[in-house]
């Protein structure tokens, strides 16, 4: 039944704000509060690992590794996707942990939310949709440039020049399109995925069987790590982002048949995917060019025109028209997921949590979702605000890495104190980031070796607490090594960003709080009282059941020709009414079980009696 939102007044109400700010519910709390408007379960293992090749492997693998192989590492650029891929994989395995243990939409929200609160989680959602819905866009944007290439037209002449503005309907049409797909129904956006993923997959594969076979080895040899180890580690910091997106399957937990089985390989079999792919393709480019005349705006094709190859640099914008597709579908896919949860948490309008009957999808979320993504396509050029979103999505990876230590050390109701591991927690953070900034701005070796060893001793310490939670169906590898790495790697990347980078964060994060303290709250609140109130009717409701169980019930309502509500339950999102209908109902249950039993009795009776 949809429940009807009336919209909270903007306002502050400190008391309330403090009551609800830091309280942390337990997963079966969190559980039985998202049993309302459920996604059906149709995503299989192979659906969900597709979804996050899908959402990794974009357009950006034919772009990153010119980029970081002529700029910052050379040939080295394979060596800087390893890393990567590594320091990925650790966040991937806390994810994969934090989706298991609660597998419903929403992703690393959900987490966080029964971890350190609601704050922190709106935060981290506040933060994943500037992520989500930037990308989508932006990758959007790309989609006229690559497909007009693939035309033989000019990369601009899909667009069109309103003064210095430069509008792109092809992007518009894009969404518009995957939109209209994910709102059909998410068994078909799925196959439709995999379809387009699968020729994505393809012109990579091409390029690889192509490109090697032009591959001089002198290339590599010759000069194999020019920029040293900071080079190294720099193109590491760069080509990460190219393995963002592996959070997208967590998003899709609540459609996932067999969560406990098929959420860590749809996230840990994405990522080794790309990985793979990733390295190969960088150590390609490089065999194929000498890393210094390596094309930083479209090396592939570069790298085939200057071989005499130009049908294979089509292959390759086709490929790249594929990865897009690919990208802006799975971006959609999971801000509406997002979307559903936090109007089920009554954070944003609860119309947004609605799904539908004929299609089992969040038809409002997807709407609002592709609407704002084409919005902003259509029209604003989103590089100046790349920075901001990287921030925000390494925000979300330390706070996810953060809550899984958290989460072992200290439980709700246990009476341990949760300062041990908080402090240790917030040592890893300040010792990561003294790490980072010493390497970043090039400070002696013992400095940089100084901070890794404070943070040796405070991972190590970790052992000596402790550990109140242990996850019974998927656990992070190595602990507590693991989160406490993915918390080293994703400072580090936090550090190599520019101060213009921090205050456009400050003042997202401001914006945030500012958002919670005057809405936010006052719904949640509002949400937690109907959620007790629907409790209570619950029970009322069995209570009713069980008073209209016995014939002496049914009996006295057909004498009395009852025709009106047995109760009722008042609720501000509508009253909840148990009238004749339902008596009837019960009534008829009761005459049919009756009736069956008098049956076997009469059986019985005919069995004695022939023997």
């Amino acid at each position: 039944m949809a429940v009807r939102w009336r919209l909270p007044k903007l306002n502050l109400n400190q008391q309330l704000f403090w009551k609800r700010a830091f309280a942390a519910r337990t997963l079966e709390e969190h559980r039985a509060r998202s049993g309302t408007n459920e996604l059906p379960k149709v995503l299989g293992g192979w659906d969900l690992i597709f979804i996050g090749i899908g959402s990794i492997v974009g357009a950006g693998v034919f772009v990153l590794s010119g980029v970081a192989a002529n700029e910052l590492a050379g040939p080295a650029v394979v060596v800087s996707y390893a890393i990567a891929g590594t320091a990925a994989l650790l966040s991937a395995l806390c994810y994969a942990e934090m989706a298991v243990s609660l597998p419903i939409a929403g992703g690393a929200f959900n987490y966080i939310s029964v971890t350190f609160g609601e704050l922190a989680a709106w935060t981290v959602a506040w933060n994943m949709c500037l992520e989500i819905t930037l990308s989508s866009a932006a990758v959007a944007r790309g989609f006229a440039s690559y497909l007009a290439t693939l035309l033989g037209l000019a990369p601009s002449a899909l667009r069109l020049s309103v003064g210095v503005v430069q509008l792109d309907p092809a992007a518009v049409l894009l969404i518009a399109f995957l939109t209209a797909i994910l709102v059909k129904g998410t068994k078909e956006s799925s196959v439709f995925n995999m379809v387009v993923t699968v020729l994505n997959l393809a012109s990579i594969i091409f390029v690889l069987c192509v490109g090697f076979p032009q591959a001089k080895v002198s290339n590599v040899t010759a000069d194999f790590n020019p920029y040293g180890t900071r080079g190294v580690f720099s193109g590491a910091a760069v080509v990460f982002f190219a393995f963002i997106g592996f959070d997208y399957v967590a998003n899709s937990a609540e459609e996932a048949k067999d969560p406990a089985r098929d959420l860590p390989r749809g996230i840990v079999g994405s990522l080794t995917v790309a990985t793979l792919l990733y390295v190969l393709m960088s150590l390609c480019i490089c065999l194929m060019v000498p890393y210094q005349q390596i094309d930083v705006d479209a090396p592939f094709a570069a790298a085939f025109l200057t071989n005499g190859m130009p049908w294979a640099a089509r292959v390759v914008s086709l490929g790249a028209v594929m990865g897009i597709v690919t990208s802006v579908m799975t971006g959609l896919l999971g801000q509406s997921r997002l979307l559903v949860v936090l109007g089920r948490e009554r954070l944003l309008p609860a119309r947004l949590s609605e799904v539908s009957e004929r299609t089992g999808t969040p038809i409002y979320a997807t709407l609002l979702t592709g609407s704002m993504a084409a919005a902003l396509a259509f029209v604003l050029d989103i590089g100046v605000l790349a920075e901001l979103v990287s921030i925000g999505t390494l925000y979300v990876f330390l706070t996810v890495n953060a809550g899984t230590l958290y989460n072992r050390y200290h439980q709700r109701g246990s009476g341990s104190s949760p300062l041990p591991v908080l402090a240790a927690v917030l040592g890893l953070v300040l010792t990561s980031l003294g790490f980072s900034l010493s390497f970043t701005f090039g400070a002696s070796w013992v400095a940089v070796a100084v901070f890794l060893a404070l943070f040796a001793c405070i991972t190590l310490s970790l052992k000596l607490l402790p550990i109140r939670h242990t996850p019974q169906r998927f656990q992070v590898p190595f602990f507590p090594f693991t989160p406490a790495l993915g918390i080293l790697f994703t400072m580090h990347l936090i550090g190599s960003l520019g101060w213009p980078a921090y205050m456009r964060f400050g003042v997202w994060m401001l914006a945030g709080c500012a958002s919670y303290a005057l809405y936010g709250v006052h719904g949640a609140e509002q949400r937690e009282i109907e959620h007790n109130r629907e409790v209570q009717a619950r029970h009322a409701l069995r209570s009713n059941r069980a008073q209209l169980s016995s014939p002496s019930a049914i009996r006295s309502l057909d004498r009395e020709g009852y025709a009106g509500p047995i109760g009722s339950v008042e609720m501000e999102s509508g009253t909840h009414t148990y009238a004749a209908a339902h008596v009837q109902a019960e009534r008829h249950q009761m005459q049919q079980q009756q009736r069956l039993m008098a049956g076997q009795q009469n059986s019985s009776s005919y069995d004695a009696a022939e023997d």
